[in-house]
């Protein structure tokens, strides 16, 4: 018997109770969550947090109306995924070790877990402020059979999930809840203090000698972030600098695409 449980377990049927500034918005089972908030991008409130009706995976999109350039808005990524990792650490027992990887994996026990991407309005350049952007996220929550290669590649890492490390008794609707309170602590702590303090968060839990595989199967040196948030990665021997909207055009996509054989 686990000692860790929820003191008031969450009605999967209920809507998730989000802080004031979000709206929850239940996309039905069979659709595909980012491929809806991709649809009301551009119309969309922002704050609008859209989360799939399937309660074996955490699956959601949040609506943000950036105020900042392309290039520093992008790391809202870095801000997402701390606050899925400090979620996860706040719901799960402590032997249930969350790290990153690139280019935007989330591990459990160096096992692949989900993953956290971006979307930006497409019209923006490096240097305007996008109109939207999408932040999302998607954490398997059960054991599951048949689709598992989604999350393997040649780095050898196996895919997990929150049941099969020992912490199956989160619901989503609370995970839900953590996620989006424990991202906007971290955003207010943006506004505050900048980037440097998840910049350092988040190197300290990537995973160790995480390197980046692109979609042609090669693997890329990870050398770090910049200040900016891009990925500086070694390509043929020269350096390169990526956004974290181009991580899935460079990488292949982690996000939308991949799972729809998961829907």
């Amino acid at each position: 018997m686990s000692l860790y449980y929820e003191d008031f377990p969450a009605d999967d049927g209920a809507e998730p109770q989000l802080p004031p500034l979000l709206t929850a918005v239940k996309v039905p089972s069979g659709q595909n969550v980012m491929a809806k908030a991709l649809a009301s991008g551009a119309t969309a409130e922002v704050g609008t947090v859209f989360y799939g009706e399937d309660t074996d995976v955490t699956d959601i999109a949040l609506i943000l109306g950036p105020e900042v350039p392309l290039r520093k808005a992008g790391q809202m990524l870095y801000a997402m995924m701390i606050g899925v990792g400090d979620a996860i650490g706040a719901l799960a027992p402590p032997e249930v070790i969350v790290a990153y990887q690139l280019p935007g994996y989330v591990l459990l026990n160096r096992g692949r877990a989900g993953a956290v991407w971006v979307a930006v309005d497409p019209a923006a350049g490096r240097e305007d402020v996008p109109s939207w952007m999408i932040v999302g996220v998607r954490i398997d929550m059960a054991v599951r059979t048949g689709n598992e290669d989604v999350w393997r590649d040649e780095s050898g890492l196996e895919y997990t999930s929150l049941a099969e490390e020992g912490a199956g008794f989160i619901s989503r609707t609370r995970l839900i809840e953590s996620i989006c309170r424990h991202f906007l602590a971290w955003v207010h702590r943006w506004q505050d203090d900048g980037f440097r303090p998840l910049h350092d968060l988040w190197v300290q839990r990537l995973e160790s000698g995480s390197e980046m595989v692109l979609a042609d199967g090669s693997v890329a040196e990870w050398v770090g972030l910049d200040e900016d948030g891009a990925a500086l990665i070694r390509l043929d021997g020269k350096p390169v600098g990526l956004l974290p909207n181009e991580f899935e055009s460079v990488c292949g996509p982690i996000g939308l695409a991949s799972l729809e054989g998961r829907q």
